[in-house]
């Protein structure tokens, strides 16, 4: 993914706009009554606080974003503390996100999931970068990894950017041309906080 035209303030902007306009209310309405999917992304939420509650992982209960699709659904929500954590943590490894996915098309098994992104301590620095993020389990088992692109600006630009003390979580639907025969679902998890940045993951990338 090219992460030259990503900017803080129209980003965030596109991250904000996710949760408003996706959350309860798919892009295109006409395959389910609006009724009927603002009842699933209820359940959605309901059972995504369940499965942390399970797994013993806080979670930032205003932050929670879904999104219905004819043949998918997810849903998500940065973990508590999060938005404090440095971009140098990444080194070690930061549980950024809790998601729940269910689309065959994605190549994950359906279920909750931590998101745990990782970065070269030598890739590290402000400005973008490549990491991975690792889908784990309720049992901790890595059940796929993916291109996280990373970037990490100033702290007077997160400012800049109306960048508040939580962290944000967007889901981006989008479809592109496949092979030039047939069009392929993406969606795209968005997580910005102030101290690491923002990170960029295509969920469905499974041929990466």
């Amino acid at each position: 993914m090219n992460m030259n035209s990503l900017k803080v303030p129209s980003l965030l902007a596109a991250v904000l706009l996710s949760g408003s306009a996706l959350a309860g209310e798919p892009r295109s309405a006409s395959y389910a009554p609006r009724e009927a999917t603002a009842a699933a992304c209820s359940d959605l939420k309901s059972e995504l606080f369940k499965a942390a509650q399970e797994q013993a992982t806080p979670l930032d209960a205003e932050g929670v974003v879904t999104l219905t699709l004819p043949q998918a659904a997810l849903a998500g929500t940065p973990i508590e503390g999060y938005e404090k954590l440095p971009a140098s943590e990444f080194a070690k490894g930061v549980d950024a996100a809790f998601i729940y996915i269910d689309n065959p098309e994605a190549g994950i098994p359906a279920g909750h999931y931590r998101v745990n992104v990782r970065a070269n301590p030598e890739d590290i620095h402000e400005g973008k970068y490549q990491g991975t993020a690792s889908l784990i389990d309720k049992d901790g088992k890595e059940v796929a990894r993916l291109p996280a692109d990373i970037e990490t600006f100033a702290q007077t630009s997160a400012r800049g950017g109306n960048v508040g003390p939580r962290a944000h979580l967007g889901l981006q639907q989008h479809t592109y041309d496949w092979n030039l025969d047939r069009f392929r679902p993406r969606v795209l998890l968005i997580i910005v906080s102030q101290a690491a940045g923002i990170i960029v993951i295509d969920l469905f990338n499974n041929w990466y």
